[in-house]
């Protein structure tokens, strides 16, 4: 006998798809409140652009990653108890790379003082500038283009230069003409304010943690199950998986890149919304040494070029005694691609440069020729933060949003972190009012 639809659905209040940073969290802030929660991932491994992959006792985050200590995810992390270790990058000898001559990175007023990229007048007005920057109301450039805000500010000189390097270092993006400037001064305040945390282990330790925390409440976590349909209905929402199994949710999270947001829904807004968003992308060389020719260059900034080097293991434990762990990254603009091979030796002269030899060293390494670090720029035309989807869905009281690319509150793992939280926060106040209407809300998964 063939079961019928209500036979093999599983009820549930609250089904996840998407297993990356936004859903763990939506998943892990819903099931401790005793809310019964399922989360599918369609990849066998959980975790998305935040998954470390290790080879060799070597852990290699998708490019650089850094937890921002005064943003979204660092507070909620440590709301739920996630465990991660790590610490506070020192620099060492920060340098600025100019195309013909090598710079020492200002990070405080005697190193500014004797940089001798800047004229004194420059000086002063970057000091002026950053003095002035956490009493600045950044809504008021949201329709202002970055680079406009930039020469307005800082001429078209080193200094602009440099503002530059501040710029794409805290938003990961090098699209100046396109990215909304009080997006990007917001970025950079939360930057200057609380420094950035690099993570033991690389950031797969917060996947596990929010897993962890979620199961340990009664969440489901599911891999390698894709969610095939959405379909709302009077109770909630009903997901069909690709093998034909149903969920019946009271709510739905979509915790998924903003294309599979669209393939799911028949949103015309959305799918307008995501026609005309730019990804912010980049160029990763992940390398892995048996010593560092010039252990005393642990970070370095490309001063005309939109260059990054970093010896994450000077700060994290990512590799066994001895072993250096660095990351090479170009921001890729939203100009014509170049080919990958171009780029990959852009990346192995910034190396070449700073740690010459490093080639007979190598023990790992693995280049990344395009990786999505954040599905949309906030945008000049979209007023920034401003022009996002937002977490809830006009007409659809039942379905939310969440991820990197949802919400006005903050860029990268941040807006991840602070759209699965209001999405958990809707999620938790509609059961709760479906639950004191009188009905009963599903007490446990499977119910």
């Amino acid at each position: 006998m063939i079961p019928t639809m209500e036979e093999n659905c599983q009820k549930v209040d609250l089904i996840v798809v998407g297993g990356g940073l936004a859903g763990l969290t939506a998943a892990a802030l819903v099931a401790r409140e005793g809310r019964s929660v399922v989360l599918v991932e369609r990849s066998s491994r959980l975790g998305g652009r935040a998954m470390t992959q290790e080879s060799q006792g070597v852990h290699f985050n998708l490019g650089p990653h850094a937890l921002y200590c005064a943003g979204h995810a660092f507070r909620l992390l440590t709301a739920l108890q996630v465990p991660f270790a790590g610490r506070i990058p020192a620099a060492g000898r920060a340098l600025l790379l100019g195309r013909t001559a090598t710079y020492t990175l200002p990070h405080g007023l005697v190193s500014l003082l004797t940089s001798r990229l800047l004229t004194l007048r420059e000086k002063w007005r970057l000091s002026r500038i950053l003095s002035e920057l956490p009493h600045l109301d950044a809504r008021l450039f949201d329709d202002m283009p970055l680079g406009v805000w930039i020469e307005n500010n800082a001429g078209t000189g080193h200094l602009a230069d440099q503002l530059g390097t501040l710029f794409r270092l805290s938003t990961f993006a090098n699209a100046p003409e396109q990215t909304s400037a009080g997006a990007a001064l917001d970025q950079l305040k939360l930057a200057l304010a609380g420094n950035v945390w690099y993570l033991d282990g690389g950031w797969q330790t917060l996947v596990d943690g929010l897993r962890e925390r979620a199961i340990a409440s009664g969440a489901d976590v599911r891999t390698s199950e894709r969610a095939e349909s959405v379909r709302d209905d009077a109770d909630g929402v009903i997901v069909r998986l690709a093998g034909g199994a149903i969920l019946h949710g009271r709510a739905l999270v979509l915790a998924i890149p903003p294309k599979s947001a669209c393939e799911l829904l028949d949103e015309p807004p959305l799918a307008r919304w995501h026609d005309s968003s730019v990804p912010v992308r980049a160029a990763c060389l992940d390398v892995a040494l048996d010593r560092l020719p010039r252990p005393e260059r642990r970070f370095a900034l490309g001063l005309e070029d939109p260059t990054y080097y970093s010896v994450h293991s000077a700060t994290a434990r990512l590799a066994p005694d001895g072993v250096a762990v660095l990351h090479v990254m170009k921001y890729l603009g939203c100009a014509v691609e170049e080919p990958a091979g171009v780029v990959e030796r852009e990346l192995e002269a910034v190396l070449d440069r700073l740690q010459p030899g490093w080639g007979d060293r190598v023990i790992e390494r693995r280049f990344l020729p395009g990786m999505t670090v954040a599905h949309a720029l906030p945008s000049v035309a979209d007023r920034g933060l401003a022009g996002r989807p937002g977490v809830a869905i006009p007409g659809r009281p039942c379905v939310f949003l969440a991820g990197d690319w949802v919400g006005d509150r903050g860029m990268l793992a941040d807006a991840s972190a602070a759209s699965a939280e209001e999405a958990a926060r809707s999620v938790l106040d509609g059961l709760e009012h479906v639950s004191s209407s009188g009905d009963r809300s599903v007490a446990h998964a499977g119910a």
